[in-house]
């Protein structure tokens, strides 16, 4: 079913969904934005450096950012085939390319090849000309490599979930990855059985303009022409941050060095919603999680990376199973509280916000990143990293030899 989001004749007026739950509840969805049938809401940076909408003059009080927004209304299209309970997945591709080009396992890229090559669409999210963040759509393999790896920022949505529904009416097959909350906004459109659904296990969006001057004070080295925020140099579980400057020079550092990094690990600048995350739950709003297993056994972890995957559909499932038919990959079974134990965002959303947030987000308008850097963020010592880095890595070659 597609859920109708034209105009509705109302007898009374009614507030607006940003009205009703505040800037502190909003996750910058685009549900609301992608609804409105009058254009009347404009997605713009707020102070602290997040997507929220803001209403123009054009709103008519319709009412219809309230039941296309996923944190107020409950979704219709929930179906009988949404397991309560999903099932749990280690997973890799077979193909180990991929799997070392990707952030954990490599499942993502190849569910959006087995899509691709049917003439389907795939939207996902990759850095546009601007360097900047947002969702697109690619119907080639060739630029599948676009949507690749992980991306922990906040990402323009845009109106990608109309192109969606266009998709879909021309009965093409359509894959959307996104943050959960991102999700959970595209189901209150439709639960169209064309369409997969691909949810993240989400740490939480950091601020743009916290990422912003981080890269302001990179561009000392030369414009940053593209950015890897899980490359594999280290191994899968001590992976590095990466940057590429037009100048073909490079920086990289261990992501537990990299102070931006390490800021946003530490929940210093984080969206104000993520720290209670209505999504990071079960059951999940979409048909596949997936995301990195630290949790992984012994006897399957190794530093190529591995997948956890989520079955929270009949749908999902099928898909999975095609893949492990074609031997596209390898999953084998695993129990709730090994998938959990690790990856705690699976089923809690909820962080304690840092007392320093505040004062850190007012700075940041006044102040460089270095500034940030050495007042708030508490950087391990480098000798410490690296030895415990040298020794996983060691444990793991011995482990699988």
């Amino acid at each position: 079913m597609t859920k109708n989001f034209e105009y509705k004749n109302t007898e009374s007026l009614k507030k607006t969904a940003i009205e009703i739950i505040k800037p502190e509840k909003c996750t910058g969805c685009f549900g609301c934005y992608n609804a409105c049938p009058f254009n009347a809401i404009d997605m713009k940076i707020d102070k602290d450096g997040f997507f929220i909408p803001f209403i123009n003059q054009r709103c008519n009080n319709c009412g219809n950012c309230q039941d296309f927004c996923p944190v107020i209304s409950k979704n219709k299209n929930d179906t009988e085939q949404k397991f309560q309970v999903p099932t749990f997945y280690a997973g890799w591709s077979n193909n180990d390319n991929i799997r070392l080009k990707s952030s954990s396992g490599g499942i993502f890229p190849e569910l959006a090849k087995y899509m691709l090559k049917n003439e389907n669409v795939v939207f996902g999210v990759g850095w546009d000309d601007n360097f900047s963040l947002c969702h697109m759509k690619i119907i080639e393999e060739k630029d599948l490599p676009k949507l690749m790896g992980s991306k922990y920022l906040q990402s323009n949505v845009g109106d990608s979930f109309k192109k969606v529904l266009s998709e879909l009416k021309k009965g093409k097959k359509v894959i959307f990855t996104g943050t959960p909350c991102q999700i959970a906004a595209l189901t209150m459109f439709t639960d169209h059985p064309n369409l997969l659904t691909i949810d993240l296990i989400c740490h939480g969006i950091p601020s743009k303009k916290v990422f912003e001057k981080y890269i302001d004070q990179m561009k000392k080295n030369g414009k940053v022409v593209n950015m890897f925020f899980r490359e594999k140099k280290w191994g899968w579980s001590n992976y590095n941050l990466k940057l590429n400057f037009d100048d073909g020079s490079n920086y990289e550092k261990i992501h537990k060095l990299d102070p931006f990094f390490v800021g946003y690990l530490q929940n210093l600048y984080l969206q104000r919603s993520c720290y209670c995350c209505p999504f990071n739950r079960i059951p999940r709003e979409s048909d596949i999680t997936l995301g990195d297993f630290w949790g992984a056994p012994l006897n399957i972890r190794d530093n190529k990376g591995v997948s956890i995957i989520l079955l929270n559909t009949i749908k999902g499932k099928k898909y999975i199973d095609n893949l492990v038919r074609e031997n596209k990959i390898t999953v084998e079974k695993i129990d709730y509280e090994t998938a959990t134990r690790d990856n705690s965002r699976i089923i809690n959303g909820v962080y304690t916000i840092p007392l320093q947030r505040k004062t850190l987000l007012e700075d940041i308008d006044y102040h460089d990143f270095n500034y940030i850097r050495n007042t708030y963020i508490k950087i391990p010592h480098p000798i410490k990293i690296y030895t415990k880095a040298f020794i996983k890595n060691l444990l793991t070659k011995m482990w699988m030899h």
